[in-house]
């Protein structure tokens, strides 16, 4: 598919696929095979490293797969990027993108709050690795210039922080590491490329749970890298290839599905999140609702100035802590009380116990995260029936 220009939508549906040459199927097969036979003259090509023009040679399934490309160039031009690379993971995304930027002595600024997979990869893997990270509650230029040391390398941040739904000055922050020299990485998946574009604002890498609204259907775990062609390829040829966390190819497949309604699914999780949280936010046992479409929200005029609208999650703090929550949680009948978020279906979660159980709770607490905060990944079932579904659960406290 050439690129005239298309819309959001367009290039949901039609990006990076092509009719089957042998066939004519309009759906592209999964290229269901762990390596690819050479022709002579593909081999001498690919030992000389001259590819004909447009050319890619397939060679091993670690290294890439024609569905898998698929999947990359239809990523790419909805970030609006170069190009991307996608995973096994999100987490092995998030691992790929700071590699790719650091090595031992190497030290890394992050936002204070963010999902508890990524805070253990930064406080606990990253740190054997000789690599250091600096956590800051709020990244203004200020606190960006007072963290700064001789050998920053990367700012690391989530366009909404997981879970309490903060959104950062992404020009502020943008501004001051371009300033520096020092690179910007950040976690799309709360947003998606359809309310948010990272690249568009000058960051220099996007990653993403591909497990939650790029797939949005509960059945895949997948991650990407998005950004610099340069980057991309860069990583394929390095930490990609070595370390391998490849994901296979039907995985690639549901991805390349899933992202083909992801406007559509968009658009209902926004309804339904703001109807449901206006709800929420006045009910007598909810003590606060984070959302940044409400506008009271202290990050509503950042949503608007950055976001082509307002998510499809919301967090809740319930009256009574922990135990309060958990009723709520296991009285829901419509409501999943389950990990992972993005998925048609509407899931919850308690972080203090689920996602951001190994941080210590003093370091939940300089993150924001109540003992009594749910989680909601709001889904795209009828609103009124899921907002009566919280209403009988929370009558339980």
């Amino acid at each position: 598919m050439q690129d005239k220009n298309y819309k959001f939508e367009t290039l949901a549906v039609h990006a990076g696929q092509n009719a089957d040459k042998e066939t004519g199927a309009i759906v592209e097969p999964i290229y269901m095979t762990s390596t690819f036979a050479f022709t002579e003259d593909k081999m001498e090509r690919w030992i000389a490293g001259t590819p004909k023009e447009g050319e890619i040679i397939y060679t091993y399934g670690r290294s890439r797969n024609p569905t898998q490309i698929s999947l990359q160039k239809k990523l790419a031009a909805l970030e609006k990027a170069e190009a991307s690379l996608v995973t096994s993971s999100g987490m092995a995304a998030i691992t790929l993108a700071i590699l790719g930027y650091c090595k031992q002595g190497d030290h890394i600024i992050s936002a204070q709050t963010v999902y508890g997979g990524t805070y253990g990869l930064l406080k606990n893997i990253l740190p054997d690795m000789g690599i250091n990270v600096t956590f800051v509650k709020s990244l203004t230029t200020e606190s960006l210039e007072a963290a700064k040391r001789n050998n920053t390398k990367l700012v690391y941040f989530e366009t909404v922080a997981n879970p309490t739904l903060e959104i950062p000055e992404f020009d502020e922050i943008v501004g001051w590491a371009k300033k520096n020299s020092i690179k910007t990485v950040v976690d799309n998946t709360f947003t998606s490329p359809y309310l948010f574009r990272p690249v568009e604002w000058g960051i220099d890498t996007v990653v993403h749970s591909c497990t939650k609204y790029i797939n949005g259907h509960g059945d895949v775990i997948g991650g990407a890298v998005v950004g610099k062609k340069e980057f991309c390829e860069g990583l394929r040829q390095k930490q990609y290839m070595d370390i391998g966390p490849v994901p296979a190819p039907i995985n690639c497949y549901m991805m390349i599905r899933g992202l083909k309604t992801l406007h559509l699914r968009m658009e209902r999780h926004c309804q339904n999140a703001k109807i449901f949280a206006e709800r929420m936010s006045r009910h007598p046992k909810i003590e606060k609702v984070m959302y940044p479409g409400l506008e009271n929200n202290e990050y509503y005029q950042h949503a608007l100035k950055y976001f082509d609208g307002f998510g499809g999650m919301v967090s809740l703090v319930v009256k009574g802590g922990i135990n309060e929550a958990k009723k709520v949680c296991f009285g829901l009948e419509i409501g999943k009380f389950a990990v992972s978020l993005g998925d048609l279906d509407t899931l919850v979660e308690i972080p203090a116990i689920m996602t951001h159980k190994d941080v210590p709770k003093e370091e939940r607490e300089k993150m924001g995260i109540d003992d009594g905060m749910i989680r909601v990944s709001v889904g795209v079932e009828n609103v009124e029936d899921l907002i009566a579904d919280f209403e009988q659960a929370l009558e339980r406290i």
